[in-house]
């Protein structure tokens, strides 16, 4: 079936997208087509059908063909004539990485948000056309470019899985490119900074170059990076050959947030193997409409975590210290989070579609990120494969190698571990295992003391265990960690903390108010709980110890 798509832009302020799909080779009685509800990479149902409207279907001669509405994202068409059109309406107002995005300024059109598909059947000789405001004047995506003349904006794509994966960006970003390998890998900067002596397109060619080198070559023709600096945004998402990611412009001039900046370009860059083409065999072909289950997002993300900053160490660009220092916030964040002892990797994985992007007041006591454990664990593993002098790069070589064997086909945990095996031995693919599959608690000083890596804790610090919120002046409980001081003491989410003792706490002063108590006595704690005061009993225990340096020696072969 061919596929033609025509997206207008003609009132950006309105953030409104037109959208009109021409199918042509269409044989059957009824026709069932459906817009995704969820992206790749980022998994939870997002139910883009909800900013559709005003749809309506023709046939070849303008005629109005009747549908109906089979599900939240999916319609079915009766009767189609060879060729139909369906046009239809989106509001793009949410500036994510996996969301659209139109206003007077620019428009950043992510595919699953727009594009309706044709259920069972496989659309071919894709081709995207794009109308907006002359006065925007840039598009970059890592869509093939087939315009004959700059005043038209074609587009092609192979399959509806390499448009959903190409981003575009349009209006009147800055942009800039360079070329590695003798490929060309385009910039777009979107949003405002605040002064900074960054090199930003250095450090990105750097990170290419070192990641490339690494892999053994680039697997694509063009690359293309599309960056939103914008305020309190964070993030990124992969795609093929293009990656979208979310930065505050704010922060580039203050370095540890840099560094955060130059670890992100790394992670979504690494994606381009590992996930986009090394990839759990659940994830892909895709369906579009439902949830895609996997138990090895500990693979897509966790090794992907552990490469970001190791290969961003790779690059030059931090130093060993701050590489260290980055194992150590990672480490005091895990421990940090009780949920651990209860949630493995792979419940982790499977659950993410309900949890990890859902997350609620209880949710540090009873789950744990895949991306932090799964980074974690993999460093565990990077060190178990030194000892016997391999690392961690023959297990990603040996993944891409067996990827470029079969492109096609995805990889099962029992394939994984059969190509462990290989490069390692039964003893750590045994252990490795056991870190997917159980809480137990890992012994990660002990691991690290082998290659002359020493952990300093900091003096063990009380706390209540309350994550607060000031809101409006109202001090407000947000959520309770798991056996703390609060926990015990029957504090709930959704409390309005009054005072300690009778004496009224201040928000700004909440937070260090144990240092000024005596710990061998019973406090009270003052709470509004539904317009009701409730008087709350603890005593000061169990203080929390946390990492304050990880020290490494220079003979370390890290």
């Amino acid at each position: 079936m061919i596929a033609k798509y025509l997206l207008t832009i003609d009132q950006p302020h309105t953030h409104q997208v037109l959208v009109r799909l021409d199918l042509e080779g269409i044989n059957e009685k009824n026709l069932n087509v459906f817009l995704p509800s969820w992206s790749p990479g980022s998994y939870l149902m997002r139910e883009y059908a909800k900013h559709l409207s005003c749809l309506k279907i023709l046939d070849e001669k303008g005629k109005h063909l009747d549908f109906q509405k089979t599900a939240k994202g999916s319609w079915k068409i009766f009767d189609p004539t060879e060729k139909i059109s369906i046009e239809y309406k989106i509001y793009c107002h949410e500036l994510t990485v996996r969301t659209s995005h139109v206003d007077e300024s620019h428009a950043f059109l992510h595919g699953p948000c727009l594009f309706m598909g044709v259920k069972n059947h496989f659309l071919s000789n894709i081709e995207l056309e794009l109308r907006f405001p002359p006065l925007w004047s840039k598009v970059n995506t890592g869509l093939e470019d087939v315009s004959k003349d700059r005043e038209v904006f074609k587009y092609s794509a192979k399959s509806y899985d390499d448009l959903l994966d190409c981003p575009i960006e349009i209006g009147c970003q800055d942009t800039d490119g360079f070329q590695v390998e003798g490929k060309n890998h385009f910039l777009a900067f979107y949003g405002k900074t605040f002064p900074h002596q960054n090199n930003l397109k250095a450090d990105i060619k750097k990170i290419v170059e070192t990641v490339s080198e690494y892999m053994g070559g680039v697997p694509y023709d063009h690359y293309t990076f599309i960056t939103h600096f914008w305020p309190n945004l964070y993030g990124g998402l992969e795609h093929t050959n293009s990656t979208v990611l979310a930065f505050d412009g704010r922060k580039l001039n203050k370095r540890t947030d840099y560094i955060k900046w130059l670890c992100l370009v790394t992670h979504e860059y690494f994606h381009t193997w590992n996930v986009k083409r090394i990839r759990p065999v659940e994830l892909g072909p895709f369906d579009y409409v439902n949830e895609n289950y996997t138990s090895m997002l500990w693979l897509v993300e966790g090794l992907t975590s552990f490469m970001d900053n190791y290969l961003t160490l790779k690059t030059g660009l931090i130093s060993k210290e701050e590489y260290w220092n980055i194992i150590r916030d990672d480490l005091n964040l895990y421990f940090s989070i009780p949920g651990r002892k209860f949630d493995s990797l792979e419940s982790s994985s499977y659950d993410a579609w309900i949890k990890l992007y859902r997350p609620h007041e209880n949710s540090r006591n009873s789950t744990i990120s895949y991306y932090l454990k799964g980074g974690l664990v993999f460093l565990i593993l990077h060190s178990r494969l030194l000892e016997i002098g391999k690392s961690i790069k023959d297990l990603v070589i040996a993944l891409w190698k067996d990827h470029l064997d079969r492109p096609e086909i995805g990889i099962s945990k029992q394939e994984f571990f059969e190509i462990l095996k290989e490069i390692s031995n039964e003893e750590i693919s045994f252990e490795f295992e056991k870190m997917l599959e159980t809480t137990e608690e890992i012994d990660f000083e002990s691991e690290l003391k082998k290659h002359f890596v020493e952990i300093d804790y900091n003096r063990p610090k009380y706390t209540l265990g309350l994550n607060t919120q000031n809101i409006d002046g109202k001090l407000m409980v947000k959520s309770i960690i798991l056996d703390s001081v609060g926990y015990k003491a029957g504090v709930n989410a959704g409390d309005e903390i009054l005072a300690v003792n009778n004496i009224k706490v201040e928000p700004s002063f909440f937070k260090d108010i144990l240092q000024y108590l005596d710990l061998k006595s019973t406090h009270t704690l003052q709470v509004f709980r539904g317009g009701e005061l409730k008087n709350l009993s603890f005593n000061i225990s169990n203080p929390v110890r946390n990492i304050k340096l990880i020290r490494h020696q220079e003979k370390t072969i890290w």
